[in-house]
């Protein structure tokens, strides 16, 4: 049973590596229309990177703060762990997973942001007056890949 079912999954997580993709020239597209989508991708990677560093940082804060407080405690009682804890954050490398942690959290916001603005602003088809005519969207399903077009 457990191999039918992995074999199930693994059938299953190869069917989009089947599908078709189509294939054209982007020098046909507006440079404007490429511009939004280099800074919607540009901010598709610094959610990614500032998202890494948020946890990264995060996770030095854990480690440093248990260390300080399990190399300090003498096994007996807890209420001073719980206060070698509290210390720790006090601690110079706990500051700086702590400042680690804040520029990633920022960072991923304004990532965020960057993301949804040009995202927007790239599917808009626009006229020669600058007017918004029509919203370009794309709708991937398993199997099947179309465009919409919003009046």
């Amino acid at each position: 049973m457990r191999r039918l079912l992995i074999t199930v999954l693994m059938s299953l997580a190869l069917i989009p590596s089947f599908a078709q993709t189509p294939s054209f020239d982007t020098s046909s597209l507006s440079a404007e229309y490429q511009k939004y989508v280099w800074l919607k991708n540009t901010g598709v990677a610094g959610i990614v990177v500032f998202g890494t560093a948020w946890l990264s940082g995060n996770v030095i804060c854990m480690v440093e703060q248990n260390r300080y407080a399990n190399d300090h405690w003498d096994g007996v009682n807890v209420e001073d762990f719980v206060t070698l804890s509290n210390e720790a954050k006090k601690q110079k490398s706990y500051k700086v997973g702590q400042a680690v942690s804040i520029v990633g959290f920022a960072g991923t916001l304004l990532s965020g942001y960057v993301t949804s603005t040009f995202n927007k602003k790239a599917k808009e088809i626009r006229n020669a007056n600058g007017e918004v005519l029509a919203l370009l969207g794309m709708d991937v399903g398993l199997g099947y890949m179309g465009l919409n077009l919003t009046f």
